[in-house]
Order: structure tokens, then sequence, then C-alpha cells
């Protein structure tokens, strides 16, 4: 297994490559909106200085809303600790075709990742929070970023996890990118993020989920980009 410091260096040039944004003429006025939620699980392995999650989940807050997010697309900002704060939720508009401004993306990407407070993880409150929002904008197709570790055992809702994505899956949802998925091990002595796959179920093996380690960011996230594009079609 690659070492962080490596697989991280290669995800700062990844995105460093996609900082310049596809072309107005590709995902401009033109093409279909999309509700953007990003979704930050601050609890557990986040705390945790080896694997890097806090700066790794601003890197991609930061990059989703300058890279992903068009005039007409709405967007909406979770926090997760012990419950959901919603920390934006409006809808884009620029006449100018101007992307989103880089002093508002610092802002809220610094706001998403702030550390919790607390004890609890509403991983699974969070996924409903971002199916509430979606439900909101039905003619928009909903791409939706959650950076979690994936350690489900504080969450008092994990038993509903299954049921409530494969809702998620079932309205009109474009991509699920889950990324930082944690490598420690579980209570049972299992990988934090196999577990995690496991209580999704069949809907993990869906072709709209794009599952990331805490490795391997840099290897998924095109996809990601690749998916929003199509979306946008």
């Amino acid at each position: 297994m690659p070492t962080f410091h490596t697989s991280f260096s290669r995800f700062l040039a990844v995105l460093a490559t996609l900082a310049c944004p596809t072309s107005a003429i590709d995902l401009g006025l033109t093409s279909p909106p999309l509700h953007v939620v990003i979704a930050v699980d601050m609890t557990g392995s986040s705390k945790n200085p080896a694997f890097g999650y806090t700066q790794q989940a601003r890197l991609i807050a930061q990059n989703v809303l300058l890279n992903q997010v068009r005039s007409g697309d709405t967007v909406t900002l979770l926090h997760i600790c012990g419950g959901v704060k919603t920390i934006a939720d409006f809808q884009y508009q620029s006449a100018s075709k101007a992307l989103m401004p880089k002093a508002d993306i610092l802002r809220y990407a610094s706001a998403v990742t702030a550390p919790c407070k607390g004890k609890g993880s509403a991983i699974t409150a969070g996924f409903e929070t971002a199916l509430k929002a979606g439900q909101r904008t039905k003619a928009a197709k909903a791409v939706i970023v959650y950076f979690t570790d994936g350690a489900l055992l504080d969450d008092p809702q994990r038993a509903n996890l299954p049921a409530l994505f494969g809702k998620l899956l079932g309205r009109n949802t474009a991509s699920v990118f889950i990324a930082g998925l944690s490598p420690e091990t579980d209570a049972a002595g299992g990988s934090i993020r196999d577990s995690f796959t496991e209580q999704l179920g069949k809907a993990a093996d869906d072709g709209r989920v794009i599952l990331a380690g805490a490795y391997d960011l840099a290897n998924v996230y095109p996809s990601f980009a690749a998916a929003v594009k199509e979306a946008r079609k």
C-alpha cells in the first residue's frame, strides 16, 4: 500500500490538473442544472492526523465548488457531527457565466470541515438530509459528494442506512461519490471501509456509486468528474 504522503501528493497533483475548469461551452448556462450536495463527516478518523482527512475533505469541497458548480445549479453543504448542520443551501446564479467566487469557495470549504464538538456520528442522517434536499429540486439531477470515514458504530440510525441509500438511488440521482473511507479496523477487526460497503448492500454495486478509500482519491476523482459531465448532457 502506498504511503499517505505519496498518495496525498498524487491527489494534489490531480486536483491541480482539474483546477482549469471545462469550458462554458460544455458545462455553461446551456447545460441542464444539477443539485450538488457536499456532506462532510468530521467525526472519528477525521481527527487522526495520519490520514489527513480534514485537508482532503477541504480540497474535495473546494474542487467540486470550483470545477463542477455552474450557474443555475443548486448547492447544499452539510456538516456532519453528532447531528447534521446545513452550512449553505442556495441556487448559484451568474449572468456572466462566471464560476463561483474563490472567496466564497474558501469560506464554505472551511465551514463544512470545521472540527466536531461532542460525540456521535450522524452519517445516516446526512444521507437522509441529502435525499430531502434533492427532493426539492426534482427537475435537476442530484450529484452527491459525501466525505466520511464510514465508521457507523456511533451512528444511532445505522440500521436504516441500506433502505435510505436505496431511496437515494431511486430518485433522479446522477452520482454519489463517497470519499475518504477509512482503512482502519472496526470493532470486529475488519476494515471500516469494507464494513461500510457491506452495510450499503446491493446499492454499493450501482454504477452511479463511486467509492474511494483514504489512499485512492487521486485515482477515482476523475471518474466522478466524468460522471458529472455526463449528467449534464
